[in-house]
């Protein structure tokens, strides 16, 4: 929904294409992909093998290895590579090590995307910035910054990528977004009850002080009319 019903941005080749998913997690992007396209073969990897094992498409194949340690895949195998969501456990040393193990599996003049949305809430309410604040606190002692995401461009660039352009994309958060908004609402507002001990830590507050927080925040979106974004990053690796 929020990018006009695309699942990519990159060119497929629709006979015998190859296409990796790094970090693949449930594979639900995976399949969707695999089931719409049955002549490309899909290649999902993720650490931890919550991705279907049993029933799938069989033009998928999963395997549990750590893109930072590079897969067992060969160099130059794959027309796409494609990753997404990862931004919340990535150091800025993760990203370039992931960005140049995508450089490696791809073929000359293969593409590689990575869909990311920024933790930054804009157009927001107090009670928003504290929650988000203390999110980007819980992050800090493992390194990690999200606000990189909107510099992967760079990356890409230095990896030896060309071709590279940012598509960036604003979600509403909440009600006032219609559908979309209410989708992204509930799917924000899940994630923040996963890290609420994180949240609670790094701000040196209560559990109960941290939904107390939350819930104003659901309150305010809708006043504030509050909204994210989504930044899609390409890359084509040279022909020669």
């Amino acid at each position: 929904m929020i990018m006009g019903g695309k699942n990519i941005h990159v060119p497929i080749p629709k006979d015998n294409g190859m296409v990796a998913d790094l970090g693949c997690g449930p594979a639900t992007w995976t399949m969707d992909m695999a089931t719409e396209l049955t002549s490309v073969n899909f290649v999902g990897v993720d650490i931890s093998p919550i991705y279907p094992q049993a029933i799938h498409p069989r033009n998928c194949n999963f395997y549990k290895e750590d893109i930072l340690n590079g897969i067992s895949q060969p160099d130059k195998t794959f027309d796409v590579v494609y990753q997404r969501n990862v931004s919340i456990g990535f150091t800025a040393e993760n990203w370039r090590r992931s960005i140049q193990e995508a450089y490696r599996l791809l073929k000359p003049g293969g593409w590689f995307e990575s869909v990311e949305s920024d933790v930054s809430v804009q157009e927001a309410g107090p009670f928003t910035n504290m929650c988000f604040e203390n999110m980007r606190l819980s992050m800090a002692p493992r390194n990690i910054d999200p606000s990189i995401v909107r510099s992967l461009d760079r990356l890409m660039v230095s990896a030896g990528f060309v071709d590279v352009q940012v598509k960036e994309y604003c979600v509403p958060l909440g009600e006032w977004g219609g559908k979309m908004g209410q989708l992204w609402k509930q799917n924000v507002m899940s994630v923040l009850e996963t890290v609420k001990p994180h949240l609670a830590k790094a701000g040196r507050i209560t559990e109960s002080q941290v939904s107390d927080m939350v819930q104003n925040m659901a309150k305010e979106t809708q006043e504030y009319r509050s909204y994210q974004t989504i930044y899609v990053t390409l890359g084509r690796k040279p022909v020669s």
